[in-house]
């Protein structure tokens, strides 16, 4: 395991027992939110489907695509992360149809073409050899099938710093140091362009790539993001100004996450 998965390993297992909590502040409900309403519609419903969920830490997203109806592998580095899924997934009585288990998704120990659904959400930004990524979750993807996937957009995350130091933006910016996250991990980003031609040059036909959280970091103060007090009507409107934004191809670049949905 290279130095930066095993910081990210650290990272996971340290958060683990607190990770869901962060589901209370409002970006994650924004960013939650959104996510399902364009994840969802390509989540198959045959029991005999099975999905890959990779790094899929405690179970967020798997839970609600094996509610859907297919077999869902939650794949994820942390150890303390899938302690945390298995009890959430036993507590659904999902545990029939959900298989947890330790991998890295570098390397990972599927036959070709196992999967007819592979979902990777906020993760590949946290692994500097995302070419290597990709290829593994294509590989393992059946062909003519969808792969889910979210990068972390570099313009909006330069800009993001400005205020903070303007010398930094730029060497995010101009793809001289990662951005660095919470004072603990390197995030890896890429431009819509540079997203797009990644898993173009591995085998995937692009639908579309969408653009997440417009409202953060730009739009509202760290403060505002983080918060756990808001009234559900300022939430509503957010949520809709970003759902109409995601449906706007031109809009993508203001995103601080790009989503894609694509084809083998």
């Amino acid at each position: 395991m290279s130095l930066s998965n095993g910081m990210v390993k650290k990272y996971y297992d340290d958060k683990s027992s607190a990770y869901d909590d962060y589901s209370r502040q409002l970006w994650s409900w924004v960013y939650d939110a959104v996510t399902w309403k364009i994840t969802e519609p390509y989540v198959p419903r045959s029991p005999q489907a099975l999905v890959f969920d990779a790094a899929g830490g405690t179970g967020k997203w798997t839970i609600p695509i094996a509610k859907c109806g297919p077999r869902v592998v939650l794949g994820d580095i942390s150890e303390g992360m899938l302690k945390v899924a298995k009890e959430k997934i036993s507590k659904e009585g999902l545990q029939g149809r959900v298989e947890v288990k330790e991998c890295d998704l570098r390397k990972l120990d599927f036959q070709d073409e196992t999967f007819d659904l592979v979902f990777c959400e906020h993760a590949l930004c946290f692994i500097r050899e995302q070419e290597k990524v990709i290829e593994e979750l294509v590989r393992v993807l059946k062909k003519g099938h969808p792969i889910i996937v979210t990068g972390q957009n570099r313009y909006v995350m330069s800009i993001s710093l400005v205020s903070e130091d303007v010398n930094y933006a730029y060497s995010v910016l101009s793809k001289e140091k990662p951005f660095f996250m919470r004072n603990s991990l390197n995030v890896y980003t890429l431009s819509p362009e540079e997203f797009r031609l990644m898993l173009e040059s591995n085998g995937v036909r692009i639908e579309k790539i969408v653009g997440k959280l417009f409202t953060m970091p730009l739009g509202l103060s760290g403060q505002k993001m983080i918060a756990e007090d808001y009234t559900k009507e300022l939430l509503d409107r957010i949520i809709q100004i970003e759902l109409e934004l995601a449906e706007k191809p031109d809009s993508v670049c203001l995103g601080s996450h790009l989503q894609a949905i694509g084809f083998k």
